[in-house]
């Protein structure tokens, strides 16, 4: 099963894109995938947390169990903002 969310920050009000774009500046930097051949549970979930910036591009891939600690407030937040955006970015469809 694949779920997908897609956060505009141009659909957002000035202030949460601010505080979106905030997270996304002190995010860790990506590193290395780690932790593929140490899956445990199958029926868990993977996460692929992808942010583009015009040109710029960067993606954080971790297990649901595995999220880093520095990246949950960031994580959040685009599951906050995803409520808010409309049927498209709903977390439930795709």
């Amino acid at each position: 099963m694949r779920r997908e969310v897609k956060v505009d920050t141009a659909h957002m009000t000035p202030r949460a894109a601010e505080e979106l774009a905030r997270l996304v500046r002190h995010a860790p930097a990506p590193q290395a995938e780690t932790s593929a051949g140490s899956r445990g549970a199958p029926d868990r979930f993977r996460y692929t947390l992808a942010v583009e910036d015009g040109e710029q591009k960067c993606a954080w891939t971790f297990d649901e169990e595995k999220t880093p600690e520095a990246l949950r407030p960031l994580v959040e937040a685009v599951w906050r903002a995803a409520q808010f955006a409309g049927p498209d970015s709903d977390p439930e469809s795709a």
